[in-house]
């Protein structure tokens, strides 16, 4: 699969928020897959592998899809990173078991405060997305939306028209 963006692109559009060069190097396969399973229509044609845009604004729009994706991709994975270091299991005093995020410590007289609720107040779109898989899809899918409405590929299909493909095209 080829990939639509290279790291020094994606480096110079997001500068110092720009994700390091081996999580880029991982993760830009992933968001060009779902680029092209976004892009493909009823009849299996991945339009960007067959019609890559050639107006300089659709293609420029299809990197930026891509970084945008990668961002996201990366900001899930350091979300639950975190949550996996904070989370732990404690006994509550009717015996129930319930998971546990550290919420604060203290050092003197050592004390730990545990968030008892996911429903804090503070959540980011992000943090919505680690415990529903069906809002982080919806996240890709209206990133993907937003970048590529009204982008066509070099044979001025739509590219997220998913119908047949026009066989003068193949």
């Amino acid at each position: 699969m080829a990939n639509y963006v290279d790291y020094e692109y994606y480096k110079t559009l997001f500068g110092e928020k720009a994700i390091p060069e081996a999580d880029f190097n991982r993760l830009v396969w992933d968001s060009c897959k779902k680029i092209d399973n976004a892009t493909t229509g009823v009849d299996n044609v991945k339009k960007l592998k067959i019609a890559f845009p050639t107006d300089e604004d659709d293609a420029e729009a299809v990197k930026r899809c891509v970084c945008e994706l990668l961002s996201i991709t990366y900001k899930i994975e350091q979300a639950e990173t975190r949550v996996e270091a904070s989370q732990g299991y404690i006994t509550l005093e009717d015996g129930t078991v319930m998971s546990k995020q550290v919420a604060s410590k203290s050092a003197g007289n050592e004390s730990i405060s545990y968030v008892t609720s996911s429903n804090t107040g503070t959540a980011t779109l992000i943090d919505k997305c680690l415990a529903d898989k069906e809002a982080q899809k919806q996240l890709y899918s209206d990133t993907i939306r937003d970048y590529l409405s009204g982008v066509a590929d070099a044979n001025g299909v739509s590219l997220l028209y998913m119908g047949m493909y026009p066989t003068e095209y193949l």
